[in-house]
């Protein structure tokens, strides 16, 4: 019965031995874990210490102006790929992975601090230990004995490759850039955030009549008329605050430039900004839309004028006239119409020819308009036939005006041909008329002039 007991009691013991066992097997898992996880971490933060390292320091001692010995601290390796105690065993280390082509700009650095002169730091290319170049920074910093003589220095290698791969991209952007715009047709201008001048190309040159060493540094205001240059300073203001401008992305042909010698002309103007750093910089390209707007109001012109005698054709008159009888009906103010032919017309051309006509034609037009107000106007009809609306005039003044253009007409002399006389009829506006029933009444009234005997004014109301 006691053996029994016993046999049991040492099975409980093993059982809690067995358990502890168990527990402790399970404590070194953890441990095992957090030393896993703990070097993990540390791998970790070395290597994003190892990629953070741009540079190091090092020492060259020197001896009766040679290089005796020099040492590099841990970060050489990672701009290197020399360990430090590879510089230790071979002091010249450091001048052999210099570029060839660098190596007298460190001489010289080194040559000057020797004799005492301030250098300032200097860049240059190293080839690392797997054959790659970089870029370095490098400072150095001089010793002296108390004779002056040159001990040691002191130097700061610093990787500047990323910064040397982004100039140079920029120097090839840049010279790809200008290449483009001195070939440009169009203006391209750069200015700072100033509003003053850095680019100015060829065309701008020829445009605005400025050379580039003229205009380099001036306010883009020397370039535009009076009138836009405080909308220029507030919206310039306004950009710089917000980073937003209306013309951003967009052309427009609402402006006007401002040539060296004080002429304004049309420009057609496209703008965009952009930074470089913390820098930033405006860029337009601007062009001279000058003998477009020409051909532009030349076609507009043609439109709505007679070639022959260059007064309004009908065309016109019909925009004229709706425009006048909807001002009279909203203001009640009155509005006449004079309506006259040259007589005898198809005489002068069957016996002096078409080319005469024309010529009468084109001189009865100067010599009506000169009688003419300003808010007048001369149309014609057609042929022989011509039409003057009077706005704000009464049919009696109108009438008054018709007898003063057919008595011009009357003394003028016109080559070959000699006098001519015209014949006039004139009305009135009324509340119910309408366009054709205007036109109507006063054809009417030239016809009773020509009923009557011609070279007469005939009024109907």
């Amino acid at each position: 019965m006691l053996d029994e007991e016993k046999t049991k009691e040492q099975l409980i013991a093993e059982l809690k031995d067995i358990r502890y066992q168990l527990e402790e097997l399970k404590k070194l898992q953890n441990d095992r874990k957090q030393i896993e996880d703990a070097l993990r971490e540390s791998e970790e933060r070395y290597r994003k210490m190892v990629n953070a390292v741009t540079g190091y320091t090092y020492t060259v001692t020197i001896s009766k102006g040679e290089a005796i010995s020099t040492q590099h601290s841990i970060g050489s390796y990672i701009i290197t790929g020399y360990k430090p105690e590879e510089y230790q065993n071979d002091p010249y280390l450091w001048y052999s992975m210099i570029y060839p082509d660098d190596r007298m700009i460190v001489l010289n650095s080194i040559t000057n601090i020797s004799k005492g002169s301030h250098t300032l730091p200097i860049e240059h290319r190293i080839v690392r230990k797997d054959g790659s170049i970089v870029w370095v920074r490098n400072t150095l910093v001089p010793y002296y004995d108390k004779n002056g003589q040159l001990i040691k220095y002191d130097g700061l290698i610093e990787n500047i490759s990323d910064r040397k791969e982004a100039e140079e991209a920029l120097k090839l952007s840049e010279e790809k850039f200008r290449a483009i715009a001195e070939t440009a047709v169009d203006a391209i201008v750069t200015a700072d955030s100033k509003g003053d001048v850095i680019f100015w190309n060829a065309s701008a040159q020829k445009i605005f009549g400025y050379t580039e060493e003229e205009i380099r540094g001036k306010s883009l205001k020397i370039l535009m008329p009076e009138k836009y240059r405080k909308d220029h300073e507030q919206g310039l203001k306004r950009l710089m605050e917000t980073g937003k401008s209306k013309y951003f992305g967009k052309i427009t042909e609402t402006f006007y430039g401002l040539r060296k010698d004080g002429s304004e002309f049309p420009i057609e103007l496209s703008v965009s900004m952009w930074k470089a750093g913390e820098d930033i910089f405006f860029s337009a390209i601007i062009r001279d839309i000058t003998i477009r707007k020409n051909l532009e109001q030349e076609l507009e012109k043609n439109a709505i004028t007679d070639r022959l005698t260059e007064v309004y054709n009908r065309t016109k008159f019909h925009e004229i006239i709706k425009k006048e009888i909807e001002r009279a009906k909203r203001y009640n103010d009155p509005l006449s119409m004079i309506m006259f032919d040259i007589d005898h017309f198809k005489n002068v051309n069957d016996t002096f020819g078409h080319s005469i006509g024309d010529y009468i034609l084109k001189n009865l037009t100067q010599v009506v308009k000169e009688q003419l107000r300003e808010n007048d106007f001369l149309v014609r009809w057609g042929g022989e036939e011509f039409i003057i609306i009077t706005p704000q005039t009464e049919m009696e003044k109108a009438g008054i005006l018709a007898e003063r253009i057919k008595k011009a007409v009357e003394n003028y002399k016109f080559d070959i041909v000699g006098k001519l006389t015209i014949s006039l009829g004139v009305t009135q506006f009324k509340m119910q008329d309408t366009e054709d029933t205007f036109i109507t009444r006063t054809d009417d009234a030239l016809y009773l002039s020509k009923r009557k005997g011609r070279n007469r004014v005939s009024m109907k109301s």
